[in-house]
């Protein structure tokens, strides 16, 4: 697996000819506050993003409290919290995620 690498990287790495071993996972920021077309994009490359600190973490707080407010208000409908519905987002754009918590409660969530 590839972590941040943009399409151009992948791009060099897939044609060389001395690469074995083709990337299949592509590590990169992606949230449903901060994303770009990077899920096709790697997709076209053979690769799956998998986003880590989809909730914000280490990006510096990107999930934002109006985005959160988003989240939990569509959650609400579906007996879902705000965290569910950020992380539900993100498979059913094509991508997969990781995320870390010292929290109990966080975890079971």
């Amino acid at each position: 697996s590839l972590s941040n690498f943009s399409p151009a990287q992948l791009d060099c790495i897939l044609k060389d000819e001395n690469t074995v071993i083709k990337p299949c996972v592509n590590q990169l920021p992606y949230s449903v506050a901060y994303h770009r077309d990077s899920v096709e994009e790697n997709r076209k490359r053979g690769a799956l993003l998998q986003a880590w600190a989809p909730l914000g973490g280490s990006l510096g707080g990107r999930f934002s409290s109006s985005m959160k407010g988003t989240c939990a208000s569509i959650g609400r409908k579906y007996g879902k919290s705000a965290y569910q519905v950020a992380l539900r987002w993100i498979v059913q754009t094509g991508a997969a995620f990781t995320t870390q918590t010292t929290k109990r409660e966080h975890f079971v969530e």
